[in-house]
């Protein structure tokens, strides 16, 4: 049967680690120790049972996936995250895939970096990772960084204005979507 990691656990059922450990230690779930990685494991079924959360066969294997490293999913799984407003969780699967060089994820994980809405905020950390996505090519990270650095960006950088700096980048992520949706519509 597929296991998954604890912190994979947690961000699948939205329960933090401390308790998946006391379900374990109360013999309410099994772990699986000494893993290929390591770390303590989980069946993936026996864990959806006990929490009665669900998952669709596509998110089961997005899970999987992440789980096991893949940087693709892990950048899926970090938007299927943010999709059920988690974004501290998130933040961390973007982390994984970007440090695997994933554009996308750099690009979201500069953007949550930027405006702090899965964590600390970090401005100088964000930017960073804008610029290593937009070097990849990535037309997100390439407008969002040109909004951060237009006036109206410096500006509300400036008075550290997180409400207009979130309005900025959203405005710049629906002219990709909508250029990108264009391209493709021929």
């Amino acid at each position: 049967m597929p296991s998954i990691c604890l912190n994979t656990a947690s961000a699948v059922t939205g329960l933090s680690r401390r308790t998946l450990q006391r379900y374990i230690q109360e013999g309410r779930l099994t772990a699986i120790r000494g893993g290929d990685d390591g770390r303590t494991r989980v069946e993936l079924t026996a864990l959806l049972t006990l929490t009665g959360n669900r998952l669709t066969e596509p998110e089961r294997t997005l899970a999987l996936a992440a789980d096991q490293g893949d940087p693709g999913a892990q950048y899926e799984f970090g938007v299927w995250l943010l999709e059920r407003a988690r974004p501290p969780q998130a933040r961390d699967w973007f982390q994984q895939a970007a440090r695997a060089g994933h554009a996308d994820a750099m690009c979201w994980l500069g953007r949550d970096l930027v405006l702090g809405e899965g964590g600390t905020r970090d401005e100088a950390a964000g930017s960073a990772w804008l610029g290593r996505a937009a070097a990849r090519g990535s037309a997100l990270a390439q407008a969002l960084t040109a909004e951060l650095g237009s006036p109206s960006g410096l500006q509300a950088r400036a008075r550290e204005d997180l409400g207009a700096l979130e309005q900025l980048l959203d405005a710049a992520e629906r002219r990709v979507l909508l250029e990108a949706l264009q391209a493709t519509a021929g």
